[in-house]
Order: structure tokens, then sequence, then C-alpha cells
């Protein structure tokens, strides 16, 4: 098959059926429901054809069952008129999103608007005729883009079937594509699933020094592994690309413009993107929001061709980084880049070779098919290879297959019958286990390194110019590449260290990423690179600035430090963006603001903090918070664990599940309600679901949280995954805030209230859905749980050290914990470590709060807080009270805890009832040991309270 022909064939898939199918159906009096695509085919030279039938087969049997068509005996039941009755299933859950009533949109204007959109959106050759490749780009990219306000965030969730509301057509259109292009791109027309995956990770990322550090090893994994889905991309097209979707990911819409810019409309809307306007690190190319991971359907016969090449495309690229970096480094330092004899550049060629390790798997539909009919006679043996003997064989050994592999016939009308489309979970399970037994059979191959090693790892020498001078310990290098850089560069290398090639390369990542996206947008941009010791003081310059106005004895005392101690001589340096709209409000105190954490910086003996304490009256503060955030169970949601799964009939539409001959149906038929009863499978529009939530949540929600609601950074942000720095007062809000978005469950009142009201309204959730600046977002949906690990570190402690005990902060919430739950860590400059682990709810099977108390613990630790920050409570209640619960039993009544905890709180100015409610949750959750989980909580809560961190009581809890 040409080239050309691929092309034409998916744009065909793309148009076989009608984007606004959903609002026509049972309302167009014309009878002409495909008249909109069928005169855009025409207009392109495509038709429909074999190959489109069986790819829309194939992907309409992964995704949903068939149902009687129109003039059978059972067809009234199954006819649903979506703009009466406009409801969403939440396809991870089940929940029903009700859209109002869509009546009042037309027919016919609908037609008109759908066919004007698509119309606008081909893209002519040189020759004048159509582009299939670049128009095909440009229908994914932009077709579900909505074309008039007034179908506003309807048009991107329309579903793909009005009776199974489950996922959108643009899903469907997406793998029917990825189907079609895969059967007519190979010999004989079979599919295939490809994983490929690519590492180290944690590792990686690990090695940091600094907050920048710490970025770049992020987003360069993201970035290296875009690196890869790219090939897929370019031969494919960006749909055959399962998992993740990549539809609105910043870095895939820089190289679709890149592709498209030919074409001035296609150049106009992507110039209306937010990655080709903002000029800052707010730029959403910053995040690193892919995951290093992904899934492609792609021809069997080029599988392990198309492995190959990503492989050699992803370590071509970090060759060449690593050379750019060398040379860049060779220029500053006022060495001939040129020269290649140089020993940093043979160092820079064994260190990389092999980096990163790529993992690929790939399983063939062969294995499912015979005569074209769905059969395991293949893939039931190749299976059970990864199953102790004995036991079932995963989806095969299931109750889901002795059902769904049987058809199911109503009255002689076919309701469901299994082709080859329907055994994707099966292929997916075997492409699972394919995929780690590849990593655990990677051969090794082990690095000689004869000289010192780098200074952020003990397994790679140190970059030089001369091979001699790796026999020199670290006091007698003198005139190094290193040491030569730290005086001309000091951003690139610190005093003291000695880099290898890949920290080389993320020390200047930074650096070179600016430049690339300074191209992309046109213009500077500028990084802003927030420091711990910023985030720290943050929280004092927070207090500062919202009480500046109106204390101008303050201010006045603050310039006239200023000017003792040449403050505005410092560099100025990046406050974090929530902070940083603050202090815009009054130029004089922004000019202090962003300048002091400099100088604090510089303050070796202590002298500025102390008069900077007289003027606030309290000492600067010197803590701050990071999070890490995990989904909880991800391989399974993405596997399809049973616990993951709903009933095929919660994604039904209300009006079939509710009507009478429906009823009457189920009630005479045990295989329809055995389908109905089952658990639906892992499919294509399931994998799309949760990578759209992901992506959404990575790209969007994460960095709303972090940076414009909470005075935070965000480092990282992949899938389920976040990295973030935040000041210390704004820690419990920030991470609870992350934990029901991620969920798309409403915020709980008491962190909506640490907002300001412009914030708050900008945002809401329910039932799964996100409503974010006007736009619709699906997350992981209310079953979804999400574990986190945080701590509170001091400034000048050592960033690994804090890495360290932030992941073990992690592994304690999903471990001692029990997943959907938090472990919030203070680890005190004078040393010793306070702690609390808790849930952050308890709630069922379906993500509802079964809590009899009524109350759950970060609320309780921030009403703690609060109280023990007020004014008029003495922080002896809690000295008291830590001193009174050592002398309880190992397991005291709840009657014991209330009225004892009560009385203590009571008599030095706190709130009873708190007490009480304290009481009465460590009673209910922590009966082995409710005083001890009490005393940490108490603990944690007094540090946090201190009044470097908390000016006064501000009413942000209610009591």
């Amino acid at each position: 098959m040409s080239n050309n022909n691929l092309w034409k064939t998916k744009l065909a898939a793309w148009l076989h059926d009608p984007a606004e199918k959903a609002l026509i159906l049972l309302r167009d009096k014309t009878g002409h429901e495909w008249g909109t695509v069928k005169r855009l085919r025409d207009e392109l030279g495509i038709d429909y054809g074999d190959i489109l039938e069986q790819a829309d087969w194939y992907a309409s049997a992964a995704d949903r069952p068939q149902f009687p068509t129109e003039g059978k005996r059972y067809a009234a039941w199954t006819q649903v008129d979506f703009a009466d009755k406009p409801v969403l299933k939440h396809p991870l859950t089940g929940k029903a999103f009700d859209l109002g009533k869509l009546d009042n949109l037309h027919p016919e204007h609908l037609k008109k608007v759908s066919e004007d959109h698509f119309r606008s959106l081909i893209i002519n050759g040189e020759d004048g005729t159509p582009d299939w490749q670049k128009t095909l780009l440009n229908y994914w990219r932009f077709g579900p883009e909505s074309p008039a306000p007034d179908l506003n965030h309807l048009w991107q969730n329309l579903p793909a079937d009005t009776r199974i509301p489950d996922h959108s057509i643009w899903a469907h259109l997406d793998i029917v594509s990825a189907f079609a292009g895969a059967m007519t791109a190979g010999k004989d027309g079979t599919p295939a699933l490809l994983s490929v995956s690519f590492g180290p990770v944690q590792g990686f990322i690990a090695e940091a020094r600094s907050t920048s550090d710490l970025w770049a090893g992020s987003h360069l994994l993201a970035r290296i592994a875009w690196e890869g889905m790219k090939v897929v991309c370019e031969q494919f097209g960006p749909d055959a690309v399962l998992f993740p979707n990549l539809r609105g990911v910043p870095l895939v819409d820089v190289w679709l413009r890149d592709q498209l810019k030919t074409d001035e409309k296609a150049k106009q809307r992507f110039d209306q993107l937010e990655c080709f306007q903002q000029k800052t690190d707010t730029n959403p190319l910053f995040a690193a929001a892919l995951p290093n991971r992904f899934v492609a359907l792609v021809p069997a016969d080029q599988a392990k061709n198309i492995a190959e090449k990503i492989e050699r495309n992803v370590r071509l690229f970090v060759q060449e980084l690593g050379d750019t970096s060398l040379r860049r480094i060779l220029k500053t330092i006022g060495v001939d880049e040129a020269d290649d004899s140089l020993y940093c550049f043979e160092q820079i060629k064994q260190q990389l070779a092999g980096f990163p390790e790529v993992y690929w798997a790939a399983v063939p539909w062969s294995l499912a098919t015979k005569d074209k009919q769905a059969d395991t006679t293949q893939l039931q043996p190749i299976l059970s290879n990864f199953y102790p003997e004995g036991d079932e064989v995963g989806f095969l050994g299931g109750k889901a297959w002795q059902v769904l592999q049987k058809g199911i016939e109503l009255d002689g009308a076919k309701f469901y019958t299994p082709n080859p489309g329907v055994l994707y979970p099966a292929l997916y399970e075997l492409l699972d286990r394919v995929a780690a037994a590849s990593k655990s059979a990677r051969p090794f191959a082990q690095l000689k390194q004869k000289g010192f090693r780098s200074s952020m790892n003990g397994e790679r020498e140190w970059l030089t110019l001369d091979k001699s001078q790796l026999d020199l310990p670290s006091g007698q290098r003198k005139d190094t590449l290193w040491t030569r850089l730290a005086d001309k560069k000091p951003s690139w290398a610190k005093k003291g260290e000695h880099l290898d090639a890949l920290n080389t390369i993320k020390r200047l990542w930074p650096t070179l990423f600016r430049d690339e996206i300074s191209a992309i947008v046109g213009n500077d941009v500028q990084r802003y690179v927030v420091s711990t010791h910023t985030l720290a003081l943050a929280v004092t310059l927070d207090k500062l600035a919202e009480n500046i106005s109106n204390e101008p004895e303050t201010l006045q005392k603050l310039a006239e430090l200023s000017r003792k101690e040449d403050l505005l001589k410092q560099e100025t340096v990046a406050l974090p963006l929530a902070l940083n709209r603050k202090v815009r409000v009054n130029g004089n105190f922004e000019a202090i603001a962003k300048r002091l954490p400099a100088a604090m910086d510089a303050d070796e003996d202590g002298r500025l903090a102390g008069k900077l304490k007289n003027i606030l009256g309290t000492a600067p503060e010197t803590y701050y918070g990071m999070i890490l955030l995990d989904g909880d169970k991800m391989g399974a949601w993405v596997s399809g664990d049973e616990a993951t799964q709903i009933a095929y009939q919660d994604c039904w539409h209300p009006n079939i599940l509710n009507s009478d001959a429906f009823k009457k149906l189920i009630d005479k038929n045990t295989s329809l309600k055995n389908y109905l009863q089952e658990k639906r499978q892992t499919s294509p529009a399931r994998h799309r679901a949760i990578s759209e939530a992901l992506n959404q949540f990575s790209i969007k929600v994460a960095r709303f949280v972090v940076e414009d609601c909470f005075k935070g950074k965000l480092i990282y942000s992949g899938g389920d995954d976040v990295l973030a720095f935040v000041c210390v007062d704004d820690l419990l809000p920030a991470m609870t805030m992350l934990r029901y978005l991620y969920s798309g469950k409403p915020v709980p009142e008491w962190v909506a209230n640490r907002l300001d009201a412009k914030t708050r309204k900008r945002v809401d959730s329910k039932n799964g859905y996100l409503l974010l600046d006007g736009k619709l977002l699906m997350t992981m949906g209310e079953k979804a749980e999400a574990s986190c690990g945080a701590v509170v570190a001091h400034h000048q402690a050592p960033l690994g050290y804090v890495l360290r005990q932030l992941r073990a902060a992690e592994s304690k919430a999903k471990n001692a914990g029990g997943r959907n739950a938090f472990s919030l860590h203070v680890f005190k400059r004078a040393g010793g470590e306070i702690s609390v682990t808790d849930k952050w709810e308890h709630i069922d099977s379906n993500g509802n709060n079964i809590d009899p108390t009524g109350k759950n613990a970060p609320e309780l630790l921030a009403k703690l807080m609060a109280m023990l920050a007020s004014e008029k409570v003495s922080r002896r209640a809690a000295y008291h009270s830590l001193t009174w619960l050592k002398q309880l039993p190992p397991r005291p009544d709840s009657e014991m805890l209330r009225t004892n905890l009560a009385y203590q709180f009571g008599r030095q100015g706190g709130e009873p009832n708190l007490a009480l409610e304290l009481a009465a949750y460590f009673a209910t959750h922590h009966q082995d040991k409710p005083a001890e989980a009490l005393e940490n909580m108490l603990l944690v809560a007094e540090f946090l309270a201190r009044e470097t961190r908390h000016e006064k009581l501000k009413g942000d809890v209610t009591l």
C-alpha cells in the first residue's frame, strides 16, 4: 500500500460517522443523517471500503455491543433521543452526568455547523488537491474543538453511541482510524498491539542537587518518551498511540504545527493555543506531562522494525543532546568546541551508549483470529504460560469471557456477536505480561570506569579535558573543565562539582529547553527557578503582602532595612506565582520582596534574619513543604482489574434501562441478563478515558492547584504522579485539593475557603467531572484513589535526603496507610521526626463516604492547626494534652478520650467540640492505638501552627 493510500484510508475512517450523530438521530426529518460525511468524502475523493468496515467492526466490538437495527422487532427500546435526554455516563464509574435539555439545537443548523467546521479543516497541497495526511492530522487535532459558541464543551463530549454514552465520538473515530491504518499499512492486514517503555526512571530523577535538577530529570524523561512516540505518529498518525492519548499534549501540538505550517488557517489555530503564547515557564510545555510507557496499534509485520527504530531515535536524541551540552560548556570556558579529540567527547559517547533503556513487546491480532472470527485456539496456551498451573487464565478463564464468547439473540434479532475485536482484553493482558518479561530478560552491559566518579553518583566518571585528571582527589582539582565552568557559569556548576554525561545533560537541559521554547513562541522565555529557601521565606512574605497596604510603618521599616543592607543590589528571585500576584500590588514592597530571599541566602551569620525578626515580630520562616501524589492501583485501572470495573448495564442510557420493553426482555432472556450484570472489560475506549483523565489532570489541574491556588512550584506532573514544592502553610490544603480533584469530587469546604473569591469561581467538581475555567474535563472518577507523601523540611537540608524521605512518606501512605491515604512527615533541623499517617476519607467501593463520625483526618488536622494558631488559644493546650496522652493506657476507651481532651482544650481557651470530634474519630478508626495516633496529630499540628506560619486565625477553618 502506498503512503498516500494509508492517509486516505485513515481519513475515510475519520469520516465514517458524522460527529453530530448523537444530536441528529431521531430528529432529522429528511432521513439523510449521513449527508454531511458523504459530501465531505466526495469532496476529498475518498470512499468507504472493506478495510473501513472491518476496522469499524473491530473497534465497535471492543468498545460496545451491537443493537438490533431499525425495523427489527425490538428496535424501539434501543432508540434514545439524546437531545431530549442528554446523559453522559462516566466510563470508569458509571455515574450519570445530565447535560439538561438540548432540543433547542436544530438538526439542520447542527449539520451545517459540522460540515462547515470539517470543510474548514481540509488542507490542500500545492496542486490544489486535498492533502490527505495533513487533513487527517488537522481533523484529529481540531475536529473535537467546538465549532460554535452554543455547543461549548458539549461538542467535545458528544457520545459515539447514544445508547451507551460512556465514550465520545472522537474516541471511536480515533480507534477506527488506528485499526484502519494498521490494517492498511501491513502486508496481510493484521494489526498488533505494541508496548514500549523507557528507563530508568526513579534513579535518573533522584540524582538532583537543586529544584532545577529535579525538574530537569523529570522533564527530560518525558521528552525522551515523546521522541519515541513521535516515530509512531510520523508513520501512522497520533491516533495510533492508544495510551497515552496525545490530543492536546503541548509537545505534540508543537510537532503538529510544524507538520501543518504551510496552511495559514492551521497556523492561526495553533497560535491561539497557550503553548504558543505564554512567555514564562507557566507555558504548559514546561510540564513533564508524558509517561515513560506507551501502547500503540501498528501493523503486525512492522512491529519489530518500529520498535528498533524507536530505540535508535531516542538514543540518537540523547547522544546529540549530550554533544550539544558539552560543546556549550566548552565554548563557555573558552575551549575550542570543535576539537573532537578532547577526551570528554569519548566519555560522552561511552556513558550515553545504551541510554535510555528501551523495552518493547508486541502481540498480533492473528492470535485471536481465525477465518475473520474471534478464536482463542492460539491465544489460550500462550497466556497460560504466564499463570501457575491450575489457575484460571486471566480474562479467558474468567466469567466475562464465558458470557462474551457466546452470541446473544433477542427473538431472532442479533444483539451481540463476538468478533476478534472483543478479545482486546486478552491481547492487552498478554502484552502486559510479555512486556514485563522483556524487562527481566534485558541483557546488562557494564560500563568500565577507572577514575574518580561524578559528584552526583558513584557510577560514572566526571567529564574531563585531560584523562590524567581523573586520578586527582577532590582537593587537588585546580584547573578542570568544571572548576573553570563554576567560575564562568555558576548556574551550570557549583564550586566543587564534577559531573558525568547524564548529569551534564540534566544541568544544561533547562537552558537548552528554554532556548527551544523561545524559538517556538518567537520571544525570549523566562524560566523561574524557585529555590527551597525562597519557598520557605514565601510564607513570611505572604503575611507581609496581605497587610503591607494597611501597615505603612512596616513598609517604612523594610525600606530602611533595604537601604542599610543594600537589598536592591541583590539579584531578584522567582517567587511562587500566587505570591507574585500579591506582591505586585505595591511596587516598593515588590522590589524588596523579590530580593530578600537572595539576601537571606547570603546571610551566613544570621544578622539580617535578626533584623527582620525585629520588624516582623517573629522569625522568618525557614521550612518548606514537598508533595508526592500518586494514583493508587494504576496498573489495575489500566489492565482492567475487577475491582476497578463496572457492570455493562451501568454504561447504558437510563432511558433504555428504565423502559418496560427492556425490563421484560431481561426477565425472559438469561443471556442478556448475564451480559448486563457482567463487569465491563478493558477496551480501547476505556484506555482512552483513563489517558484523557490523566492528561487533563497533569497538564491543567495540577498546575492550577499548586501554582494558582497556593504558593507552590510544580516540578513534575505526568499522569497520576505529581511532585511539587509548596510553602509550608499551604501544604495540607494543597495536597488535599489535588487528591479530591484527581477523582472529580467536590473540594472540601475548609480547603475552598482558603482560595480567594476569583480563584474559587474558576473550578467546580462533582460526579467525576471537573469544570475548570469554563471547560468540562473528565477525571478518573470517584472510585479512583490516590495516596500522598508529604514532608516539611528545613531549606538547608540536602535535597537528596529530602527526596528519599518524601518517597518513604509516599510508600508509608500506600502501605501503612492502606492506600487512599496521606503521610505527612516533619523533619526538624535540630533532629527528630514527627508524622501523621491516615486515610483521606473512609469510603465504600463506589466512592461514598461511610465514616460514622462524619469527619476525616485532613479536616481534623486543619481544624487543630487553626485552633492552635488562634490568638485566643495558648500553645499550652497542645503541651498539656501531649503530657496527658502519654499517661493513658494503650487503648483508652472513647469516653476517656473525649472528656479529658475536651477538658485540656477548654482550660487553654480551645474548642471542647473539636476535642469531642478528635476523640470520636481516633476511637473509631485507630482502635489499636488511639492515644498514639492522636499524639502524632497533635505534634504535627503544633509544629505547623507556630507563629512563623500563621499570624492569626483568619477564619479559613470553621471550628
